[in-house]
């Protein structure tokens, strides 16, 4: 039930979606107004509201600066440099698109978490990499993430017996449980290093924390321009890409919330 309300949660807060209701409330006060003086009113005011909606959630550098705000800075201890870090990574989930049509496996935008793993993995710095992530879908069960990524790794040169499958967790919440289980297993009692987007790292560490695993945080896809260099475009014209990570920031602030109300962390 909890998976099933997240996904829903996760499209009702989604910017676009804002957008369009409020232009098709505004249409369809509109025809109405044809007739109707006060309906015309009504339209006009959701119309505007749609433009409003749109000119700031698709603003550049009001998303950005949001994302300065929250998102985890770099470790200032790199991976390249260290010789101090876990010999235990988990990467989690996240990070790939999978074309079940043509069978090919792909990283997104938050393909860093990956590479902090295969990095690690060829620089010697890592024993091992646990790579956290079921399949998110609510009906079809086609793409489980940990395991594609898995065949990629091998497809890359990586032996199989350097990274270990959690192809059960849907969740973060489900990667900290899942992950301290496989620790256990394994007799692993040190620290981790705990490898995921800088700004999901928050939630990440309260369910890691909630489930009693030590670790060591690792924010890898960082998203925002340190350098403030925004033009008239940035502050005047709506982006969609600036809607759609602003429509992951609030993924994140409605999941630490609903993760508290449920006692997830």
């Amino acid at each position: 039930m909890f998976f099933v309300l997240s996904k829903f949660l996760g499209f009702a807060i989604k910017p676009h979606i804002w957008v369009l209701a409020a232009f098709l409330i505004g249409l369809l006060y509109l025809f109405r107004g044809k007739s109707d003086t006060v309906s015309l009113i009504k339209a006009k005011r959701w119309l505007l509201a749609s433009g409003i909606i749109a000119f700031i959630t698709g603003n550049h550098a009001i998303v950005n600066e949001l994302y300065m705000a929250w998102e985890v800075p770099p470790s200032k201890e790199r991976l390249h440099t260290s010789d101090s870090m876990p010999r235990t990574a988990v990467i989690l989930s996240g990070y790939s698109h999978y074309d079940a049509v043509n069978d090919i496996f792909s990283m997104n935008e938050a393909g860093d978490r990956l590479v902090v793993g295969m990095q690690g993995l060829l620089l010697h710095k890592f024993d091992r990499i646990i790579l956290t992530g079921g399949s998110s879908s609510v009906l079809k069960k086609v793409y489980y993430e940990a395991e594609e990524a898995g065949k990629f790794l091998q497809q890359m040169g990586f032996d199989s017996s350097t990274f270990i499958l959690d192809s059960d967790s849907r969740n973060t919440y489900e990667n900290a449980v899942i992950t301290k289980r496989i620790l256990d297993s394994l007799g692993i009692t040190e620290p981790i290093l705990l490898v995921t987007s800088a700004s999901h790292m928050y939630r990440a560490k309260k369910c890691f924390e909630k489930a009693n695993v030590k670790f060591r945080a690792y924010p890898a896809h960082h998203t925002v321009t340190p350098l403030r260099n925004y033009n008239l475009e940035a502050w005047l014209i709506p982006n969609p890409g600036s809607m759609n990570r602003l429509h992951a920031l609030l993924h994140e602030w409605v999941g630490i919330l609903t993760y508290k109300l449920t006692g997830k962390i």
